[in-house]
Order: C-alpha cells, then structure tokens, then sequence
C-alpha cells in the first residue's frame, strides 16, 4: 500500500528501526535522516532540573543538527530517557551491561520519558513530552537470561523491547505503549494535523 504524502517537507532525524516502524503504520510517507548527535555526551555534560528538560533537549539538538543541512524544512527530533531512582539509565550496548540493568529493575518502578522537537531553518518551533511509568515483575536470573536471548535488547533504553518480548517482563504499565517504544505518534499526529502537514 503506498504512503500518504505530507503536504509539507518534514524530515525525521533518526536511525531506530522502531520509531521507523510506528511512523511506517501511520500510513504516512516519511523521510529519514540520522542525526549525528552524541547522545552520551549531553547526558554527561547537560545540566537538567528534570527528566523533561533532558528529553526536550535530546530531541531538539538532532532536530538542529539534521536542520543545518535542509533549509526551508521541518525536522522531528525524538529521544527517550529511562530514568531509574532519578538516573539515567542508558543503552546496556552489551549482554553483560544488559543484564545488570534488568536485575536492576526486576522488582522495581522506572519510567520513559519521550521528548519531541520541531524546528525549522536552525530554529525549533514546536516541542513535546510524555512519560510512561512501568513496574517490572521480579525477574530471576533464569528469567532474565532467557529474555536477552529472545530479544537481545542491547541498543535499547531499560535493557528491554517492549513492542516484542519486552512486554511480557512487566506487573503494571502506566501510559501509551508508543512513548515506551519511543515515539509519541498520537501526539505527533495531532500537532501535523493542527499544522495542515496532513
């Protein structure tokens, strides 16, 4: 089935093969670029009063570093942070990291924060935020080993894939299952319709 064309030029600057799928089942025609923004670098070096700040921040600086390079238009910026006990809990990158991570919060409440930004020749002009609170079931070893095999989640905030075994790891889930992957679509969509992209 072909795509829906925007009826304004909008690029989104990622690389995530989820926040590319969920965009891919709006049935909407989008074009991606990655930014070449160094996430663990603002981690380390931003200083934030909230998890809202860092989120927002993280989406508009890949907004801005893709708006550089297209003039005359919008760009999507989109980042999640996993915040644990008022941290943040980045991507584990390996099996061994992942497995800290999942045992860290087996048992235990955290919550992913999902910041969006809009800009337009170097300038944001529209931003958003959602958080999803996710209690995790208490997980044993055996668990959690044979959760990474399914899944291998290394790339992924919280050590998880919700959208495939990830689900399954959880007692109870506050919020939309699209700000946990990462992308706020209904939000989204409705700031594209307010704006005529669609």
């Amino acid at each position: 089935m072909s795509k829906i064309p925007l009826l304004k030029p909008l690029i989104v600057a990622t690389k995530s093969e989820i926040r590319k799928k969920i965009l891919h089942n709006s049935n909407l025609h989008f074009t991606y670029v990655s930014s070449n923004v160094d996430e663990e670098k603002i981690k380390k070096n931003y200083y934030f009063d909230n998890f809202y700040d860092l989120a927002i921040k993280l989406a508009s600086e890949k907004s801005l570093n893709v708006s550089k390079k297209f003039k005359n238009t919008y760009v999507l910026g989109v980042d999640q942070v996993c915040e644990f006990e008022e941290k943040v809990l980045s991507k584990p990158g390996n099996i061994n990291n992942c497995k800290k991570t999942l045992k860290m919060l087996s048992g235990n409440t955290h919550y992913q924060n999902c910041g969006m930004a809009v800009s337009y020749n170097e300038e944001i002009i529209w931003t958003s935020y959602d958080v999803a609170k996710l209690t995790m079931k208490v997980l044993t070893d055996d668990n959690i080993d044979n959760y990474i095999k399914l899944d291998q989640p290394f790339e992924c905030c919280g050590g998880y894939k919700y959208e495939l075994n990830g689900k399954n790891l959880f007692s109870q889930v506050e919020g939309s299952i699209y700000t946990i992957q990462g992308l706020d679509i209904d939000s989204l969509l409705m700031y594209l319709r307010q704006k005529k992209f669609i």
